[in-house]
C-alpha cells in the first residue's frame, strides 16, 4: 500500500465550510493558482511515429484544462511559462524564459492563442532552443508571477513538463540552485509536479535528477507514475493535479478510552449543472444585483432579524421559539465520527443507499500520528473484510447519522497513475424511520421459469464493463459547445457523440435472438411491440374502478390502531390515511400527513 504523504498532492489541504455537509451544497471560495512550465528544448519538438510532438502535446494539455476551467471553476488563475527558448519575455529579465500567458483567469484569448500554436507548431520553433537555460530561473519566474497575482490565491501549483531527466547534467552549480528553489518553493506554498514525458528513444529515469528534487511529496517515489508518451495518458495525469479536492469538513474519529485520529471528509461525486443565468439591465447591459426583504403583511413594515420569531404547529396551538432554543435543539453533542462497533461487509445491503457517499482520509494537521492510525485500521478491515460502523455528526447544528465506514485498497493502472486512492467510503445509512415496506399485490402476475431463465439469457448477453467516466452528460456538453462556438466565433460547434443512445445494432447482433424469444414468451400471440403499437384502452370506468377497488383494499388490509399504537403512522401512505379519517369522519387540522397522524392519534387517545 502506498504511503499516505503521497495522497496529500492528490487531495491536498482541508478547507472548513459552515454549510451544510450535502455532495452539492458545498462552496469554495478559494481561487486556484496553476502555472504550465514547459520545456522547449530541441527533443520536445521530435515527432513520435504514433503521436504529436512532445511540445504540442503539453500545449493541447494547457488548452483542455483552460476549457475546463472555464466552465468548472473561471475565478482560477492560469499561466503558460516556457524554458530553454532563444527568445526571452519576463519580467525579472531572466534569459531564455518566455511567458506565453501570464497569470490571469482563463478565457477566449487564451484559449485562441494556444490554438495557434497547436494548429501551427512552427511558431514555437521560432522561439528557438538554447542549451544555456537554467530551471532554477524558470521555477524563479513562476514563483514572482505568484507573488505578483493581485488575487488572493489558495492553492499554487506549477506543472513542469519536460522529456530530459537530467538537466544541468554538466554544471552542479545550476542543480544545486534547482533544488535550492523548489525549496523556496514549498516554503511559500507554492507545490511543484512533475509531467514527465518519455521519448521513443530514451527512457525517462527518475532516479537520474527529480528523485531528490521530489522527495518532499512522498516517503514512497516508486509510487509516482511512470513516463507518459501519448496524450491521452499525459492528460489524464495533468487533470488529476490541475487542482486540489478541498475537504468539506476536518473532523476526527474516536476510537474508545480516549484515542482519536483526524480525518478530512471528501466529496467523490457531485452533481454537473449548468450556470445560472445572469440578469442584466436592458438599458445599459450591466449585472443587476437581487435584494430580498421581508414585509409585514398588515402594515407593509420592513421586518429585521431580529423582528422575526418561529414556532411550530402542535396540537392546534403555535408554539414559539427563541433562535437560542432552536439552536439548543438542533446540536446532539460534539462534531465527529464516534466508533459503534465493526460488522461484516455482506450486512450492507443495496436499499440501504440513502446518498452519495463521502471519503475519508487521515489529516497530520489535526492530530499527529493520524496517518499510522488510519493506514492500521484500514489494513486490518481489508484483512478482515468488516466495516466499521460509527455515529458521524458532520456539523455542530446538524442530526447525526450513522454511517458504515467502507474500506477500499489503493489501485493504479499500467502507468502507475492511482486509479482509486487507499481510505474509507462514509456510507449514510438509513434509521427504522427511513425503511418503508414495499406493497405486494397477490393478484400480480408472476413469470414462470422458462420467461426467467430467458430473461436471465438475455441479461447476460447484454452485459458491459460500465463506467460512469465514459458517459458525458449530453444536455451539458451541447450547452457549452454553443457557448464555446459564440465566444470563438465559430461557424458551428464542434461535433458531439451522444454515448447514452444505445447502440440498438450491437444489442440486435449480441442477443437478438433472444431478445424475440423472449418476447415469445412474454407477449401473447398477435400482440405487436413495434413502433406506432397502442395498447387497448380499458373498458368505460374499469381504470378508476381498479384504483378505487385497489385503495380500499389496501386500506382495509392495515388495521390502523394496530399500527398507531406502535407508532408506525408515519409508515403509512397519505391515501391511506385520508381513506381511515374520511370513513370514521374524523376532522383534521389539514391535510399533510403530520396533521393526519395527529388526528388519528388523538381519536384513539394515543
Amino acid at each position: 500500500m502506498a504511503a499516505f504523504g503521497s495522497w496529500v498532492s492528490h487531495f491536498g489541504d482541508d478547507v472548513d465550510d459552515e454549510g451544510e455537509l450535502e455532495s452539492a451544497g458545498v462552496q469554495f471560495s478559494q481561487k486556484d493558482g496553476l502555472i504550465f512550465l514547459i520545456d522547449c528544448s530541441k527533443s520536445m519538438f521530435i515527432k513520435s511515429e504514433e503521436e504529436d510532438t512532445p511540445f504540442k502535446r503539453c500545449i493541447r494539455c494547457a488548452k483542455c484544462v483552460t476549457q475546463n476551467k472555464i466552465i468548472a471553476s473561471e475565478r482560477d488563475m492560469l499561466g503558460v511559462v516556457l524554458y530553454a527558448t532563444n527568445e526571452t519575455k519576463n519580467p525579472c529579465d531572466f534569459k531564455h524564459i518566455y511567458i506565453l500567458q501570464s497569470l490571469e483567469q482563463p478565457g477566449v484569448p487564451a484559449i485562441i492563442c494556444l490554438d495557434e500554436y497547436i494548429n501551427d507548431e512552427s511558431k514555437g520553433k521560432a522561439l528557438g532552443h538554447s542549451d544555456i537555460y537554467s530551471l532554477g530561473e524558470a521555477l524563479w519566474a513562476c514563483q514572482d508571477m505568484f507573488s505578483n497575482s493581485k488575487a488572493k490565491l489558495g492553492n499554487k501549483r506549477i506543472l513542469l513538463f519536460t522529456d530530459n531527466d537530467d538537466p544541468h547534467a554538466k554544471d552542479k552549480s545550476l542543480q544545486k540552485q534547482v533544488k535550492s528553489k523548489v525549496a523556496d518553493l514549498e516554503g511559500t506554498g507554492i507545490e511543484l509536479q512533475l509531467m514527465h514525458i518519455e521519448r521513443d528513444d530514451k527512457k525517462f529515469d527518475i532516479e537520474t535528477f527529480y528523485k531528490d528534487l521530489l522527495a518532499h511529496e512522498s516517503d514512497e517515489i516508486t509510487a509516482m507514475a511512470s513516463a507518459s508518451n501519448k496524450f491521452d495518458d499525459l492528460l489524464t495525469r495533468v487533470r488529476s493535479k490541475e487542482h486540489k479536492k478541498r475537504a468539506m469538513v476536518r473532523t476526527c474519529i474516536s476510537l474508545g478510552g480516549g484515542l482519536k485520529l483526524g480525518v478530512g471528509v471528501y466529496n467523490l461525486v457531485s452533481s454537473c449543472v449548468k450556470q445560472s443565468a445572469v440578469k442584466l439591465s436592458r438599458e445599459k447591459n450591466e449585472e443587476l444585483k437581487s435584494k430580498r426583504n421581508i414585509i409585514l403583511q398588515d402594515t407593509g413594515e420592513a421586518l429585521m432579524p431580529h423582528d422575526i420569531k418561529k414556532y411550530v404547529l402542535f396540537g392546534g396551538k403555535k408554539i414559539g421559539l427563541e433562535t437560542d432554543e432552536i439552536t439548543e435543539i438542533k446540536q446532539f453533542g460534539e462534531p465527529g465520527f464516534t466508533l459503534m462497533g465493526f460488522k461484516p461487509l455482506s450486512f450492507l445491503q443495496k436499499d440501504h443507499f440513502l446518498r452519495s457517499a463521502n471519503f475519508i482520509y487521515p489529516d497530520e494537521k489535526t492530530i499527529k500520528g493520524s496517518t499510522t492510525l488510519f493506514t492500521a485500521l484500514l489494513e486490518k478491515c481489508l484483512e478482515k473484510t468488516v466495516m466499521a460502523i460509527c455515529k458521524f455528526i458532520s456539523r455542530r447544528n446538524l442530526p447525526p447519522m450513522f454511517v458504515a465506514l467502507v474500506p477500499q485498497a489503493e489501485e493504479t493502472d499500467q502507468g502507475k497513475v492511482q486509479v482509486t486512492p487507499p481510505g474509507f467510503h462514509v456510507v449514510y445509512l438509513p434509521f427504522a424511520d427511513d425503511i418503508r415496506e414495499t406493497p405486494c399485490d397477490q393478484h400480480m402476475p408472476r413469470a414462470n421459469m422458462d420467461q426467467i431463465d430467458k430473461a436471465k439469457e438475455v441479461i447476460k448477453r447484454l452485459q458491459f464493463s460500465f463506467s460512469s467516466e465514459n458517459f458525458e452528460n449530453p444536455v451539458l456538453q451541447h450547452h457549452y459547445r454553443n457557448i464555446e462556438a459564440l465566444a470563438l466565433e465559430l461557424d458551428e460547434p464542434d461535433e458531439m457523440t451522444d454515448y447514452t443512445v444505445p447502440d440498438e445494432e450491437r444489442m440486435k447482433s449480441r442477443a437478438g435472438k433472444q431478445i424475440s424469444e423472449f418476447q415469445d414468451l412474454i407477449f401473447p400471440e398477435g400482440y405487436s411491440t413495434g413502433p406506432g403499437s397502442k395498447r387497448k384502452a380499458p373498458a368505460a370506468g374499469g381504470g378508476a374502478a381498479f384504483k378505487r377497488t385497489k385503495t380500499e383494499t389496501t386500506s382495509a388490509d392495515v388495521d390502523i390502531k394496530t399500527e398507531a399504537m406502535a407508532n408506525r403512522l408515519g409508515k403509512l401512505t397519505v391515501s391511506v390515511l385520508k381513506d381511515f379519517i374520511k370513513k370514521t369522519k374524523i376532522s383534521a387540522n389539514g391535510t399533510k400527513k403530520a396533521d393526519l397522524i395527529e388526528a388519528i392519534n388523538e381519536h384513539f387517545d394515543i
